[in-house]
């Protein structure tokens, strides 16, 4: 069977099969050819734990309280790219690819079981992920996917819903899922602002060499690489300061659905 290059250096064939589960969820099965040593790690740890998973381990969802990155943020995360679907470029740059194969003992079973559940008790996911939201009491942000990526429509409907359940809550989310995101827009009636809540910003995350098309003006998180010709002035755009806390405290950025570059680390 020939294989079609999704991602750069991990050759992986999606095929997009109905999931009798949940509606309009495509369940995605990979086939995969090692060219590179670090994506072969961060698929031999994520095939053995699902295997511990599938005979009997327990799973659970872990919904972080933060890290120094990017402050106080409620957040959850599933695999890199594993989980992504548009990776081709960014995964040969990925820091949360890094950050799987190095913390086996954190990252590794804490992003497996969240996508193991995301994939086989999404009811479960989303509920646990609602019951951290109702326990914060200050500090009511909360970013998705610090690694990983919206999965289906399902999964972006499920955000949603609990955007509208939790409206004191600033979510955010990084995605190049542009598509997808636009899809779902056009089917409210190409309305941005009535498809997606208030509070959920959906950054379009660009990358280099990827076609973004974003014609319902979705912020944008652009990144600046060192070789680039052109770079944005910093005193009249918005830059990345490297935690969202300090963005947080200025309404500024990516919280307040700003348009904001970060450059290439």
């Amino acid at each position: 069977m020939q294989l079609v290059h999704i991602c750069a250096i991990i050759s992986i064939v999606n095929y997009a099969l109905p999931d009798a589960r949940y509606p309009g969820v495509i369940e995605r099965k990979f086939i995969m050819a090692y060219t590179n040593q670090t994506l072969k790690k961060l698929a031999d740890l994520y095939k053995a734990y699902i295997a511990l998973l599938e005979t009997g381990k327990q799973a659970r969802v872990h919904v972080s309280k933060g890290n120094r990155k990017i402050g106080r943020v409620l957040n959850v995360s599933t695999v890199p790219v594993m989980d992504c679907q548009n990776c081709k470029e960014c995964s040969r740059l990925c820091y949360a690819i890094n950050s799987y194969i190095r913390y086996t003992n954190t990252c590794v079973p804490a992003w497996t079981e969240n996508s193991f559940l995301a994939r086989n008790n999404r009811d479960l996911y989303f509920a646990e992920i609602e019951k951290a939201c109702a326990k914060r009491r200050t500090n009511k942000y909360f970013r998705w996917h610090v690694a990983g990526e919206i999965m289906d429509i399902n999964y972006l409907e499920r955000m949603i819903d609990i955007a509208r359940k939790f409206p004191e809550f600033k979510f955010w989310t990084y995605t190049k899922m542009y598509l997808l995101v636009n899809m779902y827009v056009k089917a409210h009636g190409n309305d941005r602002k009535i498809a997606i809540p208030e509070n959920l910003v959906i950054m379009f995350s660009e990358w280099r060499g990827m076609e973004m098309i974003n014609p319902y003006g979705f912020p944008e998180f652009r990144v600046v690489f060192k070789n680039d010709e052109y770079k944005p002035d910093p005193k009249t755009n918005w830059y990345c300061p490297g935690n969202c806390d300090i963005c947080k405290a200025v309404n500024r950025g990516c919280v307040a659905g700003e348009t904001t570059y970060c450059n290439e680390h």
